[in-house]
C-alpha cells in the first residue's frame, strides 16, 4: 500500500502576529563605537520580515560561561566574551524560522536563541516570592490592626510553627531563639 504525501497549501487567511523574544551573542570584535549599528542590522533582518519591535535591552558585555565556536570563512573561530543583547517583537509564525536562519548566518552573531513570550514585562525579582509576601504583609499590619484573641483559643504549637519560634511547654511561654536559654546550676 502506497503512502500518499499530506499536501500543504497556504491558506488565503493571514497568521496573526506572536510575541517573540530574540536573544543573541555578537562577537567581541565589534567596538563599542559600531555596535548599535551592528545590532540595527540584526533589527533590520527582523523588520524586513514584517516584525515591529515591542522592547529592548541594552547591550551588555559579559564573560560566557563556556567557550563557544562558530565557523566563519572555513575556520573554527572560538569565543570567551561576547555582547548580549535581546529585542522583544511582533511577527507571523510564518515568517519565523527564515528570520532565525538569517540571523544566525550573520558573521558577529555567535549564537542566537528565540522564544515565544507575552508582551508585558517579565523580569524576575532576585528576591524569592515567599520573602516578598512576608515582608510586604509584616509591613501592612499595624498595632491598631492586631485583633484581640483569648489565649485559650490560640494553640500554641500552631503560632509556633507560624512564628518560627520554639515553645517552652514547661512555662508556656514563647523563647527568644537568639537567646541561650541553658542556665548552669
Amino acid at each position: 500500500m502506497a503512502r500518499k504525501k499530506a499536501i500543504t497549501t497556504l491558506s488565503s487567511e493571514t497568521l496573526e502576529p506572536r510575541v517573540y523574544e530574540l536573544s543573541f551573542l555578537l562577537s567581541p570584535a565589534v567596538r563599542e563605537e559600531d555596535l548599535d549599528t551592528r545590532i540595527n542590522e540584526i533589527k533590520d533582518i527582523i523588520t524586513q520580515a514584517g516584525g515591529t519591535f515591542i522592547g529592548e535591552g541594552n547591550p551588555e558585555f559579559i564573560d560566557l560561561a563556556y567557550e563557544m565556536s562558530k565557523v566563519i570563512e572555513n575556520k573554527h573561530v572560538r569565543f570567551n566574551q561576547g555582547y548580549f543583547v535581546w529585542v522583544k517583537f511582533n511577527l507571523t509564525p510564518d515568517q519565523v524560522k527564515s528570520t532565525l536562519e538569517t540571523v544566525e548566518k550573520h558573521l558577529l552573531v555567535i549564537r542566537a536563541l528565540l522564544v515565544t513570550t507575552v508582551a508585558e514585562n517579565t523580569v524576575i525579582s532576585k528576591k524569592p516570592l515567599s520573602k516578598i509576601l512576608k515582608s510586604n504583609t509584616r509591613e501592612e499590619i499595624v498595632e491598631d490592626e492586631v485583633l484581640d484573641i483569648d489565649e485559650e483559643e490560640v494553640d500554641p504549637g500552631i503560632a509556633a510553627t507560624e512564628l518560627q519560634t520554639p515553645i517552652n511547654h514547661d512555662d508556656e511561654e514563647v523563647v527568644d531563639s537568639s537567646v541561650n536559654t541553658t542556665e548552669t546550676e
